[in-house]
């Protein structure tokens, strides 16, 4: 029986609506689909400190505000040309651009240092929501798999894992730069339960963003909830 528009329009409100950690009910899946960025800890901060040693590492001649404005600027167009293989997400063409605009010596060089300078700050700054840790142990006792399923480089992402100090908690990755598709592309979510080897009735996707996690799995059959992380 097909859903009505009334009801169908419930549902989505329904799932638009985030829940916490603690509300997911484990004993209901066999597998988990969890997405990494913001919704396993907070991408934000993370970012803007490294950021900020980026330009203080080399500011290119700029103000920190025409910095930061050249960094979204060139993002936006290494996202938009590369979209939507996993190296749309690169930071280093980002930053490459952002060195040719600059007309610095050996462009590419300068890039990979700022490069270096960004993900190392960001790993070290970063920290695990202390909701997301909790529920990743509750798995872990009930022997239940985890699988990541995100957009980005997959050697920056498991980096992240390490980061975080989860790697052990999970038991399988997802990247779009395996892939060659980014989220809601359904192919993301099927590969995560090829990967988990469980069943769309049995598995649940969790995630921060409506339109890539919970849009994404749904398409794709399986369950979904925006989560809302707990940490400040």
């Amino acid at each position: 029986m097909s859903t009505s528009a009334p009801q169908s329009e419930k549902i989505e409100q329904i799932l638009k609506q985030p829940v916490e950690y603690e509300d997911i009910d484990v004993d209901r899946y066999q597998g988990i689909l969890v997405d990494l960025d913001d919704t396993l800890y907070r991408y934000d901060p993370c970012h803007r400190v490294a950021l900020a040693h980026c330009f203080a590492e080399n500011s290119l001649g700029l103000s920190e505000r025409d910095f930061n404005h050249s960094y979204r600027e060139a993002r936006n167009l290494v996202t938009a040309r590369l979209y939507p293989q996993g190296v749309c997400r690169s930071r280093l063409f980002a930053f490459q651009m952002m060195c040719e605009d600059a007309k610095v010596p050996r462009p590419f060089s300068a890039a990979l240092d700022l490069d270096e300078v960004y993900w190392t700050t960001f790993l070290s700054n970063m920290k695990i929501d202390a909701s997301a840790d909790a529920f990743l142990t509750r798995c872990a006792a009930k022997n239940l798999p985890v699988c990541v399923v995100t957009d980005m480089t997959a050697h920056v992402q498991i980096k992240k894992l390490h980061a975080l100090g989860i790697d052990g908690a999970i038991s399988s990755l997802v990247t779009s730069e395996e892939m060659g598709a980014e989220k809601p592309d359904p192919r993301m979510f099927l590969k995560g339960l090829e990967k988990l080897g469980t069943s769309t009735k049995h598995t649940i996707m969790l995630g921060d963003s409506f339109s890539k996690d919970v849009q994404g799995a749904l398409a794709a059959g399986i369950q979904a909830r925006l989560i809302k992380l707990q940490d400040q």
